[in-house]
């Protein structure tokens, strides 16, 4: 799984759209948390997920992308994230990649534009 966007929040870049941009989410880590003392907190579920940027697919794919990690672009806005998780839901990947559309879209103005499945 990955997506694409349109962006101008790349470090060194700012102001400067950037399109095509290609992101897949490198780790992503499930959380139960416990319900507490305090009986109006449930258990509660997060999903913790950090997203690696290129320039496109076949930057990322390029034969010299591991281990130097040439072809990294930086974001400080697209970085790690949480959601919440839904155990009952789909995979945790799918729910970090929805989660992390929805978030680039969200901003105002948005982070990310155009985004679509790569």
């Amino acid at each position: 799984m990955a997506i694409t966007f349109n962006t101008d929040k790349l470090q060194g870049l700012e102001g400067t759209t950037i399109n095509g941009v290609y992101a897949r989410i490198q780790s992503v880590t499930v959380k139960k948390y416990d319900a507490t003392s305090n009986p109006s907190v449930a258990v509660q579920w997060k999903c913790l997920y950090g997203v690696v940027i290129h320039g496109s697919a076949v930057k990322r794919n390029a034969a010299d992308e591991y281990p130097e990690w040439g072809n990294r672009l930086n974001s400080r806005y697209i970085e790690h994230f949480t959601c919440t998780y839904d155990p009952t839901g789909a995979n945790p990947y799918a729910q970090a990649y929805a989660d992390l559309k929805t978030r680039l879209a969200a901003d105002d103005p948005p982070i990310a534009s155009s985004i679509a499945d790569a």
